[in-house]
């Protein structure tokens, strides 16, 4: 998995702790620094990564374990087997068992009695147990399709506010980076006014730009920490992937690269995507169920075993028979026709949704891709326009070394380098970002 080049995350190695800091490699930065921030990281994430908390697929598991369309979709396993065993069992319904006694003691009280048990056993129309079979074996592919869809959709939740995260914690790097820049220029403007270089305008001109990046950065910390209070309550806790930059590669829709993450082809079909699994899935319970209800227009027949014993007087011998009775219930529009209605009208639901699916799942793919054309112009843009102010900014620090410019132009100089390096950061994380709407766009989980 690429590493960002950006900024670094150092991620809490515990919930509740949360991510430290952000330290971005700037040239002006001490490298001793830079070596220091590594080893505190790699030191927080380690146990993180251990545990396997630390990635981004297990950011997603622990997202998807709290997501109530997943856990309503695993309930209904129990509810998808139950449908099968009845669709497959030896009769269409709950057998009936019936008893019942009759006497005339209450008239004439010689001694009558008869006494019935019956039994009634539904019984299979033709075709129709190989119908429900079929209706059954629809409702397990779609929840098995439709978990895999709600999966998707926990990713695109989980990879959204990881990187509204990441943005956040760029603002808070930018406005730290400004702070750091601006307290070295406001040390070496007390020193020159100190010696009579400088007036103390320039010195109270150098602080109120400190103070303004302070303002910025407390603003920016607010909105790491709404950021955070996002994610954690999608992913339960504050533990953040070591790395979350994914890639995309042509010619391997459903491939991995060689850190694990997949990869997908803009151009490659639409046909495998959960999403439209998912809703295929719906179109075929939906054909299933509108065949059932046109080609089983009548209730199950009963098969009925009743056996009578009964006497005429008081003291006779009881007389035993047996009786075999079917009841054939009539197909009728009053029964028939709303249930073949209703499920014309689900068919139809489905089948427009697909429809309306497969643009968006188009559309979604094709956004991606311009998103992410427009990105790395933007990032080309970002690295000449950082190029330009590093160079502005090196010419009139000399001059103002020398006195030939003045404080103003210095902190003018200061602010387009930290905009230009602030843009260039956000811009590549803008580029990463797309290539994770394109893989999302795609279908495709890391």
């Amino acid at each position: 998995m690429a590493r960002p080049d950006y900024a670094f995350v150092i991620a809490g190695s515990s919930p509740g702790r949360g991510v430290q800091r952000i330290l971005a490699g700037m040239s002006h930065r001490p490298i001793a620094l830079m070596i220091v921030a590594l080893a505190v990281a790699m030191t927080a994430v380690a146990p993180a990564v251990a545990d396997g908390l630390g990635t981004l697929r297990a950011a997603i598991d622990r997202a998807a374990r709290l997501d109530p369309v997943l856990r309503t979709l695993d309930a209904r396993a129990d509810e998808v087997d139950a449908s099968r065993a009845a669709a497959a069992g030896l009769f269409p319904g709950a057998p009936v068992v019936g008893t019942s006694l009759r006497r005339d003691r209450p008239d004439r009280d010689l001694g009558r009695n008869e006494v019935e048990f019956e039994v009634g056993l539904p019984l299979w129309l033709p075709g129709q147990r190989a119908l429900r079979q079929q209706v059954a074996g629809d409702e397990g592919a779609g929840r098995e399709a439709a978990l895999a869809d709600a999966r998707l959709q926990v990713a695109g939740r989980v990879r959204e506010s990881l990187w509204t995260l990441v943005f956040a914690r760029l603002d808070e790097t930018a406005a730290t980076r400004r702070i750091a820049t601006v307290d070295r220029l406001v040390a070496d403007v007390e020193r020159r006014v100190a010696a009579g270089v400088l007036a103390r305008t320039d010195l109270l001109l150098a602080r109120a730009e400190a103070t303004a990046a302070r303002s910025l950065l407390i603003d920016a910390r607010a909105r790491v920490e709404q950021a955070m209070l996002g994610w954690q309550a999608l992913a339960g806790d504050r533990v953040l992937p070591v790395s979350w930059v994914e890639t995309e590669q042509t010619g391997a829709p459903q491939g991995r690269n060689s850190s694990g993450y997949a990869e997908v082809d803009r151009t490659s079909s639409i046909v495998a995507h959960p999403s439209m699994v998912a809703a295929l899935g719906e179109v075929e319970l939906a054909r299933s169920r509108l065949k059932l209800a046109s080609e089983s227009t009548r209730d199950p027949p009963e098969l009925g075993l009743q056996h009578r014993s009964d006497r005429d007087v008081s003291g006779a011998d009881y007389r035993n028979s047996v009786r075999v009775a079917l009841r054939v219930p009539l197909a009728t529009e009053a029964r028939n026709r709303p249930r073949i209605a209703a499920a014309n009208t689900e068919r139809v639901r489905a089948e427009s949704g697909l429809l309306q699916l497969q643009r968006r799942i188009e559309a979604d793919r094709a956004r991606a891709g311009a998103e992410l054309d427009a990105a790395r112009a933007q990032e080309a843009n970002a690295r000449e326009r950082l190029r330009d102010a590093t160079e502005h900014l090196a010419l009139v620090r000399r001059a103002f070394d020398l006195g030939e410019q003045s404080l103003v132009a210095m902190l003018r100089a200061l602010a387009l380098a930290d905009e230009a390096q602030a843009d260039l950061d956000r811009q590549v994380a803008a580029r990463d970002r797309s290539i994770a709407r394109i893989n999302q766009a795609a279908g495709v989980l890391p």
